[in-house]
C-alpha cells in the first residue's frame, strides 16, 4: 500500500512538472519592451525595441561601461496585424509581447484614428492595458534608440519611468493606456496623451570631446476624445492644465511684476474643483484652486502679501490661457463636457452644448506663502 501512494505522489509531480518543458530560458525569447505604430502611404508601420533582461539585470546589479544591446525591429502592413506578422518573418526567435512598457502613436496614427489599432492589439492574448502611453511628431525609431545615462538601457528613460520626473517637475500628467482609453470613451472626455520628443541640446557626455547627449522630453500633448484627435497643443499652450489635474506633486511658478520675472515659487499638491452653474438649459463654470508654496528664487524684495499677489495673478491668468488656447483650436482641453456628463447631463446633449471663452465664468485662487526659505 505504501509503495503504491509513493508511486501515485511522484506521477502527480511528474504530471505538474509537464506545463513547464516547453518554456525556453530568458535569452531565447524576444522580449518586445516598447512599440511604436507609423502610419505612411496606406500601411501601418509597426516599431519594436527589443531588450535582453539578463544583460539588463548584469547592469542593475554594477553600472557597466558598455551600453546593454539594444534591438528596433520594423514591420509594415495593410493593418496592425499584417504588419506583426511581417515582423516575425525576420524576428529570428519567438517574441514576447507581455512586458510592453511603453507605447508610442505617431500623429498620422491619431489622425486615422485610434480605435482600429487598439481593437488589434486587445486581441493578442500577452497584451496588458498598463503601458505608458505617448504620442509624437518625430522620429519613432529615434526614440526607441534613446538610452539614459551611464550607458543604462531605456528602462531607465521617461518612456519607462515618467513619474520619477513628474513628481520632481508636475506639468503634463503620464497616463497608462487603460486610463487613456477610459477618458476619451467616456462621454465629454478629452485625454491629453503626453507629446514625447528628441532633445539634444541640453545634455553632453563629459569626454574629451564632448558629444551630445539625446535624451527625451515631453513638449506638449495630443488631444483625443471619443477616439478621434484634432489639433496638437505645445508644452508652452498648456500652462494652466497642471493647476486642474489631480495628485500633482511639485511644480515651479514664476513670480512675474510688470512682464518681469522677479522670483519662483514652488508649489506642492494644490487642489482644484471645478463646479458647474446652472441657468435654466444654460452651463458656466467655476474654478476654484488651493495651493501651497516655498519661495526658492527672489531677484529682488518683495513682501509674502505681494508675492501671493501676483502668483494668485499668475495662476489664474495660466488657467484662463489653456482655455482659450483649447477653444481657438476647438479642444475641451479641461473636459468640461464630461464634468456635465457627471452632473446628470446626457450623452445627447453634450453635442448641443458649445463651449465658449465665457463658459468659464469665475476662476478663484487661495495661494498661500508657507515658506520664504532663505529670503526670510
Amino acid at each position: 500500500m505504501k509503495q503504491l501512494i509513493v508511486l501515485l505522489m511522484i506521477a502527480f509531480v511528474l504530471l505538474i512538472l509537464t506545463g513547464c518543458w516547453d518554456d525556453h530560458e530568458i535569452g531565447e525569447v524576444n522580449y518586445v519592451t516598447t512599440i511604436g505604430i507609423d502610419y505612411k502611404d496606406e500601411k501601418y508601420i509597426m516599431y519594436v525595441q527589443l531588450l535582453d533582461f539578463s544583460n539588463v539585470a548584469k547592469t542593475e546589479g554594477g553600472k557597466s561601461g558598455q551600453p546593454v544591446p539594444l534591438y528596433i525591429g520594423t514591420g509594415s502592413g495593410r493593418t496592425i496585424n499584417d504588419a506583426i506578422f511581417d515582423l516575425y518573418r525576420t524576428s529570428q526567435q519567438t517574441m514576447n509581447w507581455s512586458h510592453i512598457g511603453a507605447i508610442i502613436y505617431s500623429e498620422s496614427v491619431l489622425e486615422k484614428g485610434i480605435k482600429k489599432v487598439e481593437e488589434s492589439l486587445k486581441k493578442n492574448g500577452e497584451f496588458r492595458y498598463t503601458p505608458w502611453m505617448f504620442g509624437t511628431k518625430e522620429s519613432i525609431e529615434k526614440i526607441l534608440s534613446s538610452t539614459g545615462f551611464f550607458q543604462l538601457p531605456p528602462l531607465y528613460t521617461i518612456l519607462y519611468k515618467p513619474t520619477d520626473t513628474y513628481y520632481q517637475y508636475s506639468y503634463i500628467k503620464p497616463m497608462r493606456l487603460h486610463k487613456f482609453i477610459s477618458i476619451y470613451n467616456e462621454p465629454g472626455g478629452t485625454a491629453l496623451l503626453p507629446s514625447i520628443s528628441i532633445n539634444e541640446t541640453d545634455w553632453k557626455e563629459s569626454v574629451t570631446e564632448p558629444k551630445t547627449k539625446s535624451t527625451l522630453k515631453i513638449n506638449g500633448a495630443f488631444p483625443v476624445s471619443e477616439g478621434k484627435y484634432k489639433e496638437w497643443l505645445s508644452y508652452e499652450e498648456l500652462t494652466g492644465l497642471r493647476w486642474t489635474q489631480k495628485n500633482i506633486k511639485n511644480t515651479p511658478v514664476d513670480i512675474i511684476e510688470d512682464n518681469k520675472i522677479k522670483g519662483v515659487v514652488r508649489i506642492t499638491s494644490p487642489s482644484v474643483k471645478i463646479n458647474v452653474v446652472r441657468d435654466g438649459e444654460k452651463f458656466h463654470f467655476n474654478i476654484h484652486v488651493d495651493a501651497k508654496g516655498t519661495l526658492t528664487d527672489l531677484e529682488e524684495h518683495l513682501s509674502s502679501k505681494k508675492i501671493e499677489e501676483l502668483v494668485t495673478k499668475q495662476i489664474e491668468a495660466e488657467i484662463r490661457s489653456t482655455y482659450q488656447n483649447g477653444i481657438d483650436k476647438e479642444i475641451d482641453v479641461y473636459s468640461l463636457k464630461n464634468i456635465l456628463f457627471h452632473d446628470r447631463v446626457k450623452p445627447q446633449q453634450l453635442k448641443d452644448y458649445t463651449l465658449s471663452a465665457n463658459s468659464i465664468k469665475n476662476v478663484t485662487v487661495n495661494f498661500l506663502l508657507e515658506n520664504r526659505g532663505l529670503y526670510d
